[in-house]
């Protein structure tokens, strides 16, 4: 499995690494022989929010770093996530987001208790999209770890993206966003999941 890192300084349009940064404001005498250079280019006096911070030398797109990370959680085909314990109850959960369905299965002690299954619909799967961005899912670490604590809870996240798979996992830790996370998973399926 793949850490995912974004990388801002990818054009997103063409894929090259050709990029400069775009710099506003009114230049002074450096700036302006950075952009003679083409080291940097001038993007004006005026600023505003969701302007592009940076312009490919190849094929000209001019992108922001908000634009990056829409168009990497575009690329989310699916999730399959777990959590559980030796103790208590278990969840997996299959979002299949091009099929438009979700599955959801609960374990108690290694044994299948309840499994359901709910279809959702292209605005479900957008706005789980959208809701995956808050809780920064694809920039949470590949690993989180408790090594003091020997029984507990586990967790597993695979994201199933177009060009590569990513992997997710913890042991009696877990990211900032966890219990948001969980909450979005639950909404989705219409099951529990904690």
């Amino acid at each position: 499995m793949v850490i995912l890192t974004i990388n801002y300084k990818k054009c997103p349009k063409c894929g090259s690494e050709n990029v400069i940064p775009i710099a506003y404001g009114l230049p002074g005498p450096e700036l302006f022989k950075k952009a003679e250079a083409g080291k940097v280019k001038l993007g004006g006096c005026c600023i505003e929010d969701n302007f592009p911070e940076y312009y490919c030398n190849d094929c000209e797109h001019e992108w922001n770093k908000k634009e990056v990370i829409d168009n990497e959680y575009s690329k989310i085909k699916g999730i399959k996530a777990s959590v559980g314990g030796y103790f208590g109850p278990s969840y997996l959960v299959v979002i299949d987001l091009e099929g438009l369905n979700t599955n959801w299965i609960h374990w108690e002690e290694g044994k299948e208790i309840e499994t359901y299954q709910k279809k959702i619909t292209v605005e479900t799967a957008a706005s789980f999209i959208d809701q995956l961005k808050s809780v920064n899912l694809l920039k949470w670490k590949e690993t989180y770890e408790n090594p003091g604590i020997l029984d507990g809870t586990g967790w597993e996240i695979e994201i199933y993206t177009k060009g590569r798979d990513l992997y997710k996992s913890g042991d009696n830790a877990f990211p900032d966003h966890w219990d948001a996370f969980c909450s979005i998973i639950s909404e989705i399926v219409g099951r529990e999941f904690e």
